[in-house]
């Protein structure tokens, strides 16, 4: 099966990803600020910390016991699916009908309303993990995934790089152009794979396949390349030049909408 890939499908505009490959790890380490407090919509008692008796959900207060929660797994083997808040007379003042919504939420991976942020709780995030690898992560502010996707894209190719050589060489690579983060973000949003796997290193240049997916993916369609191939077509290459240290990508698809327009209507902030 290859693993050493990442899909990736966004809707700015709804505010979410449904992303396999992106770990934990890279989403603790590439959201601007890791939370004080979180909500186990998972009833998760076991990993919290602390318990809220007028919602009755179980939490975790502290930023470090937040990472390490994250990071570290989940004692219960439960799937992961939280959210952060602000502060306790928050998620005091929820309504019955609002605690009923982090339960549809929890329940059905999707909020009931247009988006899962509240006021009341001024939460920036909500995680929900798969039990398939697939994970659908919320931001507040879209922008968020941009550093999450290059700590990703960065771990992938320093493991496909390490897998191939005997004697590997740590690789200090530079960040990856905005623009390129830009473009990467905006082919996603038909859904997008980054097949690391089946990329090759040729005079100092490591070139990655793009491929586009027809539909949204709910199960895993890359069991084997020739899976990946009858069920994705390749439409570009991400490259990383290893000698001048620069990240360049070849689309040959057209975006059939500005990102700029998502961004300006407010699907992206």
């Amino acid at each position: 099966m290859l693993t050493n890939l990442i899909y990736l499908k966004v809707s700015p505009i709804d505010r979410f990803a449904i992303t396999w490959g992106i770990s934990a790890g890279d989403y603790i380490n590439g959201i601007s600020k890791i939370p004080q407090n979180i909500i186990m919509i998972n009833d998760d008692v076991d990993s919290s910390n602390s318990f809220n008796v007028h919602s009755n959900f179980p939490t975790i207060t502290g930023q470090s016991q937040v990472r390490d929660y994250v990071i570290r797994g989940y004692k219960t083997g439960r799937v992961p699916k939280w959210m952060d808040y602000k502060t306790k007379d928050g998620l005091d003042s929820l309504s019955d009908d609002e605690i009923a919504d982090l339960l549809y939420l929890a329940h059905m991976d999707v909020p009931r309303k247009r988006n899962p942020f509240s006021v009341k709780l001024g939460n920036e995030f909500v995680y929900l993990g798969g039990t398939n690898g697939f994970n659908r992560f919320y931001f507040r502010s879209f922008q968020e995934l941009n550093h999450i996707l290059e700590l990703s894209i960065k771990r992938h190719l320093r493991h496909q790089r390490n897998n191939k050589r005997i004697f590997a060489r740590p690789i200090q690579m530079k960040d990856i152009d905005p623009e390129i983060l830009h473009d990467l973000l905006h082919f996603s949003v038909e859904g997008m794979i980054i097949a690391f796997e089946l990329g090759q290193e040729v005079k100092r240049q490591v070139k990655m396949p793009l491929f586009r997916v027809a539909k949204t993916q709910t199960k895993v369609i890359w069991g084997s390349e020739g899976q990946l191939l009858a069920n994705a077509n390749q439409v570009g290459m991400l490259t990383y030049n290893t000698l001048s240290n620069k990240w360049s990508i070849d689309l040959k698809v057209k975006f059939e909408q500005d990102l700029n327009d998502l961004w300006s209507g407010g699907g992206l902030e």
